[in-house]
């Protein structure tokens, strides 16, 4: 017996198998547990009615096979775990297949994809049945549930790891390292080796997450022998911190490619040797060295410091004239891009999301664990960051500054005697 609502037909209660107070629980969900169910399991015979060629004790020309009972198969979705009417055939040419539920399937994609996304956040293995069990009742959250959903992200990070970079022409290549706890058994930390970059077209792109035992040269040239072998084109510019295998590596690789080293590092190196007392002065002054409005202006606040300081404090002088010319690379680029070239930090919040999720699970039980998880976050993290403005007009700008640097090198004076001391 049918109802009626507008122009659509809708079931009586009666034609579900159901009676007015018969549910148990959250009557909602278990009402749309049952639907889901009693849909699920009509869809799965309407599959073997058109793999036979016949309904049920149906005789046609066509029919090829039989039916062979049922059985109850369970399959968690998003409303829980499910115990559908699996129906099996017999004395067919060819195997049923489902188009919805394979063969050995026991959980849908979204939940799949969901379990992983939320290993991500933070969620630890051990900590799904208790919290997903009220609402995904009876869907079998074991931990090896979880590790094979899991196993979802290891796979995408092995096919992005590989992929092609032959088309992303980069204006910037940023490279960074963090320190996380890798392997069981071991109280050392090891570098997580970040390459990402701003492209021609102003886009921000995340390029490679590689594991090395410490930011040295050997570390830093298999990352960029790793880019360049997948067709990565040189870039206009590489930003970085000071690490000196870093920069080895970069000058091995790129030897013409000019270097911004950033001023967050130098600063933090400089007032490292002030005492606190005179951490504000000195702060003040080297701030108008790598925040002035143009070179000229860096160049005499640079000439400056080293007059008031270096009978003061001669080794934080000499300290900041070394490679201070690298230091002020970005006063040749676009003023619009200075902010963001100041210092390869830019990926610090990033890396504290990193540390915040990591922190959950300790030690990783595998190097690819590890570099997967870091990806994940930081691959979630990058559909956050900002690009830059770049037109035509920006790269004229940028190939101009890189011709420049190389013409004509920055020269900083003010420090020669105590670099050659």
């Amino acid at each position: 017996m049918h109802a009626s609502y507008g122009k659509r037909p809708v079931l009586a209660i009666e034609d579900l198998g159901l009676e007015l107070g018969e549910l148990r629980g959250d009557p909602i969900e278990a009402l749309a547990r049952f639907g889901a169910e009693l849909v699920l399991s009509s869809y799965l015979h309407a599959e073997v009615a058109e793999h036979l060629g016949a309904g049920p004790y149906e005789r046609t020309a066509a029919r090829q096979g039989q039916r062979n009972g049922r059985r109850a198969r369970r399959v968690a979705c998003g409303l829980g775990a499910l115990t559908v009417d699996y129906p099996k055939v017999r004395d067919t040419a060819t195997p049923f297949r489902s188009r919805v539920l394979d063969a050995w399937q026991r959980q849908s994609e979204a939940v799949a994809a969901t379990l992983a996304s939320l290993y991500v956040e933070g969620l630890s293995t051990r900590d799904y049945a208790r919290a997903l069990e009220p609402v995904w009742q009876g869907a079998g959250l074991s931990r090896s549930t979880v590790s094979r959903a899991n196993e979802r992200i290891k796979e995408g990070f092995a096919a992005w790891r590989r992929r092609d970079l032959s088309g992303e022409e980069l204006a910037y290549l940023f490279l960074d390292g963090h320190y996380e706890g890798v392997r069981l058994g071991s109280a050392e930390k090891e570098a997580i080796l970040v390459a990402h970059g701003i492209t021609k077209k102003g886009a921000r792109q995340l390029l490679g997450v590689y594991l090395g035992c410490r930011e040295g040269a050997e570390s830093w040239l298999l990352v960029l022998r790793d880019l360049v072998g997948r067709q990565l084109p040189t870039p206009l510019m590489v930003i970085s911190d000071g690490c000196p295998g870093l920069i080895r590596a970069v000058r091995e690789t790129w030897p013409a490619v000019p270097r911004q080293r950033c001023i967050v590092h130098r600063i933090r190196n400089v007032l490292a040797r002030v005492p606190k007392k005179d951490h504000k002065r000195v702060r003040q002054a080297l701030n108008k060295i790598f925040y002035a409005p143009a070179l000229d202006e860096a160049l005499t606040a640079a000439r400056e410091f080293a007059g008031h300081w270096e009978n003061v404090y001669p080794e934080a002088t000499r300290l900041l004239g070394e490679d201070l010319a690298d230091c002020l690379s970005f006063f040749r680029f676009p003023p619009r891009h200075w902010k963001r070239l100041r210092t390869s930090n830019s990926l610090e919040r990033t890396f504290k999301e990193v540390k915040r999720r990591t922190r959950v699970i300790g030690r990783f039980p595998t190097e690819m664990a590890a570099l997967s998880l870091v990806w994940s976050v930081m691959d979630q993290q990058a559909g956050k960051w900002r690009g830059l403005q770049m037109d035509a007009a920006h790269l004229r700008l940028l190939e101009a500054a890189v011709a420049s640097l190389a013409q004509q090198p920055i020269v900083v004076k003010g420090f020669e005697e105590l670099l050659a001391a």
